[in-house]
């Protein structure tokens, strides 16, 4: 059991800040199709900086079993 971070999509308007305050190179991506952002979960540890920088409180943080 691990945290990590889940983007609300619909709630994102792709404004990159979380991949500039993820200390974890490469786990936020831009999805420039969809112009939003995706958290990879396997390599995410969950501190919550993504959900801190957020303007829209697009991302949560939660339970991966």
């Amino acid at each position: 059991m691990y945290f990590a971070g889940k983007v609300k999509e619909n709630e994102c308007k792709g404004c990159k800040l979380c991949i500039f305050s993820c200390p974890e190179p490469n786990v936020i991506s831009f999805e420039r199709k969809g112009k939003i952002v995706k958290i990879d979960v396997r390599c995410c540890k969950g501190c919550g900086l993504c959900v801190e920088v957020c303007p829209t409180k697009a991302i949560d943080i939660i339970q991966i079993t």
